[in-house]
């Protein structure tokens, strides 16, 4: 079982399709792209609930589901 996180879409790059998560009480943001995020377009200031997985670039959110929008 993964554990699930919440965070915030700190950056996002619509023309890219890369970004970073502020988890929720951690330091460490983690990486989304548009894999990560099954292909789905994310925008700043969107909260989050995700699971975290090791790739050889880095650690990146996995299994994201939109919880609210961030005003």
């Amino acid at each position: 079982m993964r554990e699930a996180l919440t965070g915030t879409i700190k950056s996002y790059s619509r023309k890219t399709g890369e970004g970073l998560i502020a988890l929720d009480g951690e330091d460490e943001p983690v990486r989304v792209d548009l894999l990560s995020s099954a292909g789905v377009w994310l925008k700043n200031g969107l909260h989050m609930q995700l699971s975290r997985i090791q790739r050889p670039k880095g650690v990146y959110a996995f299994n994201i589901k939109l919880i609210s929008r961030c005003p």
